[in-house]
């Protein structure tokens, strides 16, 4: 399959990401207050917090959909093999079924030793939380696999492929929830479930479409290969390092409000959270398409070209601050008109996931370029620094300074500035460097 990553490919995944995002919005918008009316503010923040932790799993491919994205490009432009693309490809998806089975078996054991209960911060609970979490990990982990395919997506420049199967997804969990409001069934097993099954549905429909697009894209054992193995493995790695530091630096709030404070306090602070996503979540995709574009840039040492991405991304944030600012404005009364009722926001939560939107943004910018340029050197001592720091600051803010989950948030702030910092500068150092060598 020939790799078409020209300017007008990125602008028409900007478009159909910023509408596919638009409607993805508009889901979220009446997913949110049926979900929260169906199972209460309690069973909601431990849904929530849930949802958190299967994130967290949902990285244990150990890097091998980022590192086969960045080989898949390089392999397609530089056309040494005409079967690495299917090397490559066949490799990964054996890999990480491996590495999967062994995670479900292992969580599955391990789950019964927690006390599921007193770590989401409830008493007597009247759901079996061990149950649902070993069904969710079971699923999600069948799903990690068919996954896959977002990461060609991702490669073949159809960033916007991945958004419509966002939207997809979404549709059938509104309907699913509507049919349980309905039906007054406040069950978190079977939201679970409507998540779980929505999700591996949409995987298989648009693999599927995949492997129709071309036959370097279906596995197969027969060409699996040592070496493409270890060498998306051992980028893989790297990648992993970073996500799961990440995933300690974004994922860590819920679970700390929810057991130091309590679930309802989860609540407020992921409605707050969830409305500023929508604003970086849209900037994100219209950013994406730049990791592979870089990667490609590289293979051909075109520096200037990353440049000018960088440039058109600025441009974009310009606009996304603009929205960040209005947001915080404006967030109560728009979160009433979207809730049907009032909750109480802690003072300077709103303001402070402002700032957080912001520098969320800024740094999505440089994450393409560090992602697509394969920077693990600053990569990965920067993701790690920040996951270390963002607990311990966290907990001083929550219980020493009593602030409760605004100082949950402002522990994570504080610690997302170390890379907002320091990785601009070793980007526009590496950037610098080969365009003078380009002369």
């Amino acid at each position: 399959m020939n790799l078409n990553l020209s300017e007008s490919k990125v602008k028409r995944n900007m478009i159909l990401g910023t509408l596919y995002k638009g409607i993805s919005m508009v889901i979220s918008f009446m997913y949110v207050p049926i979900v929260l009316a169906c199972l209460g503010e309690v069973k909601y923040g431990i849904w929530t917090t849930i949802l958190n932790i299967l994130s967290w799993i949902s990285h244990f491919d150990v890097g091998i959909g980022n590192g086969l994205r960045n080989k898949l490009v390089d392999s397609m432009y530089n056309k040494q093999d005409e079967n690495s693309a299917r090397k490559f490809v066949s490799s990964a998806y054996i890999m990480l079924s491996g590495i999967i089975f062994l995670v479900i078996l292992v969580f599955i054991v391990f789950s019964f030793f927690i006390n599921w209960d007193s770590l989401f911060g409830v008493k007597e609970f009247d759901e079996n939380l061990r149950f649902i979490m070993q069904l969710c990990v079971f699923f999600i982990g069948i799903n990690f696999i068919l996954s896959l395919c977002k990461s060609i997506y991702y490669a073949i420049q159809e960033n916007s492929t991945v958004g419509l199967m966002g939207i997809i997804q979404q549709t059938i969990m509104l309907l699913g929830v509507f049919v349980l409001f309905k039906c007054k069934s406040s069950m978190i097993l079977y939201v679970a479930l409507l998540y779980s099954f929505s999700e591996i549905i949409v995987s298989i429909v648009f693999t599927v479409r995949l492997f129709k697009k071309s036959k370097d894209f279906i596995p197969s054992y027969k060409f699996y290969s040592a070496r493409e193995a270890k060498e998306t493995t051992n980028l893989g790695l790297l990648f992993f390092v970073s996500q799961m530091a990440s995933l300690v630096l974004f994922s860590t709030d819920n679970l700390i409000i929810s057991h130091f404070i309590g679930p309802t306090e989860v609540t407020s602070y992921s409605i707050v959270n969830k409305l500023f996503t929508v604003g970086t979540g849209m900037f994100v995709m219209l950013v994406s398409p730049y990791w592979s574009r870089t990667t490609a840039a590289k293979a051909k040492g075109d520096y200037k070209m990353i440049k000018n991405g960088m440039t058109s991304m600025y441009k974009m944030l310009v606009l996304g601050i603009v929205g960040a600012i209005s947001l915080a404005v404006f967030f109560k009364p728009i979160a009433t008109l979207w809730l049907q009722k009032e909750l109480f926001y802690p003072t300077g939560l709103i303001g402070l996931m402002m700032v957080y939107s912001i520098i969320y943004m800024w740094n999505a910018i440089y994450s393409q370029i560090v992602n697509g340029l394969s920077m693990m050197s600053i990569l990965v001592p920067v993701a790690i620094l920040q996951g270390v720091a963002n607990i311990p600051l966290s907990l001083m803010f929550l219980k020493l300074f009593n602030m409760g989950s605004v100082g949950v948030l402002l522990g994570t702030v504080l610690s997302t500035l170390i890379s907002a910092i320091v990785t601009p500068i070793y980007v526009h150092r590496e950037i610098k460097v080969h365009i003078i060598n380009e002369r």
